[in-house]
């Protein structure tokens, strides 16, 4: 077994992984419970949710079970999830992203870095 297999997405499939809402890119993103077509930077996701926004550089905060992934508000009834696509566009069901999919949304910056 490889522990250090890299996920490797195709230029067109990265292409997609933009926040919904104001477009940032190369950042971890949220997409809704039942829905992979687009996704949310933790700003957005968490003005989407309508949440406070104490996500950790992880991409976790505070849930009523402990620390989590994922964003939810019993308020809004919004349910966000950690958006991984796999190399053919699609989106990975949350208990089925393999575990270099894991690593790569886990080693997404939570903001995009700007000036570098």
């Amino acid at each position: 077994m490889n522990d250090h297999i890299l996920y490797v997405l195709p230029p067109e499939v990265l292409s997609r992984y933009i926040c919904a809402s104001c477009g940032s890119s190369g950042v971890k993103l949220w997409r809704h419970i039942h829905d992979g077509t687009c996704g949310w930077c933790a700003a957005c996701a968490c003005d989407l949710v309508d949440i406070p926004n104490d996500i950790s550089a992880s991409g976790r905060r505070e849930g009523v079970n402990g620390r989590t992934d994922q964003l939810y508000s019993s308020v809004s009834g919004v349910n966000l999830l950690p958006w991984v696509l796999d190399a053919d566009g699609s989106t990975w069901g949350y208990t089925s992203v393999p575990d270099a999919g894991v690593d790569w949304w886990h080693a997404l910056p939570l903001r995009e870095v700007l000036g570098g």
